[in-house]
């Protein structure tokens, strides 16, 4: 029986590699072709994104919740949730072209429709990734990983080497990912040992999967919708500029992701035990606004260093994108805490209601301003549907822990030191290392500060030493 922690080191490993997967490479290809080319690319990527958590609807989350209460017939609940899943993803694939030929023509339409075959073989891979770590299978989970890493790595070698064209190279990434399906099937073979086809079955799946999927959907169409948008009233360079920075914001976001799935069970087990969360939640905000404050320091205190370093020169007319999305990082990292305060309080209403509210205002803004300002409306506007769902998620979350602080005078000393040192780096754009480490030790300082005041360096030593659950 696999432990806590092996399930942790496969958890990261995993990680890391759907960060390999799915940023790294990008960069890389970034390099290998021209801006045009990986503007398409990357639209066909978002599409991909948006295509596969409809085609999932959200039974891979379901089926984590529902696989440990089946005494028997499990294999009949899996067969019927497949049999659903190729129901939904034949409806989502008609949507999706239907989409792609209203709205685009030539290598765009190809592109586009060859990443929603991807993005359904991917809904699949997910949802039986889901079975193997609900069956406390983590090895076996990241195998798969492993699996399409090292075909993305063969597809990205063969372009380099042979340079295929920008269809054959999707093609190839196709590829791959029905290899890494049929490596998931083979791996999930023995849990498919009965099945009974009912159309009752199925349809009661397919309702039951509906909040979960509204939720998944919402989720994520507030957050990609943007790329779409610019691919529709601009064009393949604005859409490779635009990603090009998405993508280490991809990368950076990895640590709250991480937070979130550790966090998640923890504060869950601490509400069940009814116990007090006012303080431990204050002081987790805090925790991660200075991570967050931190990261957005570095990302804009070496943007140009790192545009340089990633992408080619071209690529530099897209440093004005990185304060907006430094700053959605800063919202992500606390917002990702407060999410988890209303799922673990059975207020995941709550959440539906602020994600639902953000994508409505992204889609106003995104179709208003793109048009009129470009890009650098799209980022922005990600700034402002992330202070909406930051402030819905505030509100809601007030309401669960009356007690909450949450903008307390070590908080706004945080905010007011990265304003600070933001401002100081901006006014020196040939910024000279005298005064790098000068702003550098100011931010120690303070950081040093408040971690010694109020004792909070002390309780987050005694928050890492408890057990994750139980």
């Amino acid at each position: 029986m696999a432990t806590i922690s092996k399930n942790i080191f496969w958890s990261t490993f995993t990680s890391v590699l759907q960060l390999y997967t799915g940023s790294v490479v990008f960069i890389v290809l970034a390099k290998l072709m021209s801006v045009n080319d990986f503007g398409i690319l990357s639209f066909g990527f978002s599409l991909n994104a948006l295509v596969v958590i409809v085609a999932d609807f959200g039974f891979s989350l379901m089926v984590v919740k529902d696989f440990p209460k089946l005494q028997q017939g499990k294999g009949t609940y899996l067969t019927n949730s497949i049999l659903a899943k190729i129901i939904l993803s034949a409806a989502t694939c008609g949507v999706f072209f239907v989409y792609l030929i209203k709205f685009y023509e030539g290598e765009w339409l190809v592109i586009g429709a060859l990443y929603v075959l991807f993005a359904v073989l991917a809904s699949f891979i997910i949802y039986l990734q889901a079975i193997l770590r609900v069956n406390n299978n983590f090895g076996a989970y990241t195998a798969t990983n492993v699996v399409y890493a090292i075909g993305i790595s063969f597809v990205v070698y063969a372009y380099w080497q042979w340079n295929v064209s920008l269809k054959q190279l999707v093609g190839y990434l196709l590829l791959a990912k029905s290899v890494q399906l049929l490596y998931a099937l083979f791996l999930c073979r023995s849990t498919f040992d009965q099945y009974d086809l009912k159309t009752t079955t199925v349809t009661k799946l397919v309702k039951n999967s509906w909040s979960y999927g509204v939720f998944s959907i919402l989720g994520i169409f507030y957050f990609m919708i943007d790329t779409q948008i610019i691919s529709l009233y601009l064009g393949a360079k604005e859409v490779a500029l635009y990603q090009s920075v998405f993508r280490i914001v991809l990368i950076l976001m990895l640590f709250s992701d991480i937070v979130t799935n550790v966090l998640l069970p923890y504060l869950s087990f601490k509400f069940h035990q009814r116990e007090d969360l006012s303080i431990l939640v204050s002081k987790l905000f805090l925790y991660l606004l200075l991570v967050g404050c931190s990261i957005f320091l570095a990302f804009t205190s070496f943007k140009s260093e790192l545009m340089g370093y990633l992408y080619p020169p071209v690529y530099q007319e897209a440093l004005p994108l990185i304060l907006p999305f430094s700053l959605v990082l800063i919202l992500r990292t606390v917002s990702s805490l407060l999410g988890n305060i209303l799922t673990v309080s059975n207020q995941q209403v709550y959440r539906v209601l602020a994600v639902g509210s953000s994508l409505i205002a992204s889609l106003v803004l995104n179709l208003v301003l793109i048009p009129l300002y470009g890009i650098i409306a799209a980022a922005w506007t990600s700034v402002a549907v992330h202070i909406i769902l930051f402030g819905m998620y505030s509100l809601y979350g007030k309401r669960e822990i009356p007690s909450l602080q949450l903008f307390t005078l070590n908080s706004l000393v945080i905010l007011a030191t990265t304003g600070l040192i933001y401002w100081i780096l901006l006014q020196f754009s040939e910024t000279s290392y005298g005064v790098l480490a000068g702003c550098l030790s100011l931010w120690f300082l303070v950081l040093y500060i408040i971690m010694k005041k109020d004792n909070n360096f002390v309780f987050l030593q005694q928050v890492l030493r408890e057990n994750g659950v139980g």
